[in-house]
C-alpha cells in the first residue's frame, strides 16, 4: 500500500513538474486594450506621447518598439559577433572562430559575411568541402555587398585550385 501511494506521489510530482516546465515556456501575453467600456463621447485630441514621435507603439501601459530596433540590436550583436570571429581567425584559432560565427548565423542567417569566415576558416583547417558548401551558400546572399561576393568567390576559386 504504501508503495502504491509513493509511486502515485511521484507521478503526480512529475505532473506537476511538467506543467511547471510548460508555464515558463509558454509566451506572455499582454492585454492590448482596456476592459473598461468605451464611452459614445469623442475625446478630443492630445499632442502624440514621446513613444508615437519615436515610432514605438504604445500598447496599454507598456511601449513596444517598432521592429527596426530590433533588427538594430540583432545587427549589432551579429557585428560583435564577427568581429570576434575575424580575431580569432587571424589568431589561428579556427574552432573558435567558427563557433562564434555559428552564434552569428543563428541570429541572422541572412548575413554573407558569417559564411565567408567560416569557409575562410574550412580552408585553413583543410576541410575544403566545408567551405566550399559554405562559400557557395553565401555568393547569392552577398548580391548587394561586392567586396564580400568578391571575397567568397575568390575562396571558390582557390578551393577549386586545391582540390585533386
Amino acid at each position: 500500500m504504501l508503495a502504491v501511494g509513493r509511486c502515485r506521489l511521484k507521478s503526480l510530482l512529475g505532473i506537476f513538474v511538467l506543467l511547471l516546465l510548460l508555464a515558463g515556456c509558454a509566451p506572455v501575453m499582454v492585454p492590448v486594450g482596456d476592459s473598461t467600456p468605451v464611452s459614445t463621447v469623442p475625446s478630443t485630441p492630445t499632442a502624440p506621447s514621446t513613444s508615437e514621435v519615436a515610432g514605438d507603439e504604445a500598447v496599454g501601459d507598456v511601449i513596444v518598439p517598432n521592429k527596426p530596433t530590433q533588427q538594430n540590436a540583432s545587427q549589432s550583436a551579429v557585428t560583435k559577433l564577427l568581429e570576434d570571429a575575424w580575431r580569432y581567425n587571424r589568431a589561428g584559432e579556427y574552432d573558435r572562430s567558427n563557433v562564434v560565427a555559428e552564434r552569428a548565423m543563428r541570429i541572422n542567417h541572412t548575413e554573407p559575411e558569417i559564411y565567408l569566415v567560416m569557409a575562410s576558416n574550412y580552408v585553413a583547417l583543410a576541410q575544403l568541402h566545408l567551405a566550399e558548401q559554405l562559400a557557395a551558400q553565401g555568393l547569392p546572399l552577398a548580391s548587394g555587398n561586392y567586396s564580400i561576393k568578391r571575397s567568397l568567390q575568390q575562396v571558390l576559386v582557390d578551393i577549386r585550385t586545391k582540390k585533386p
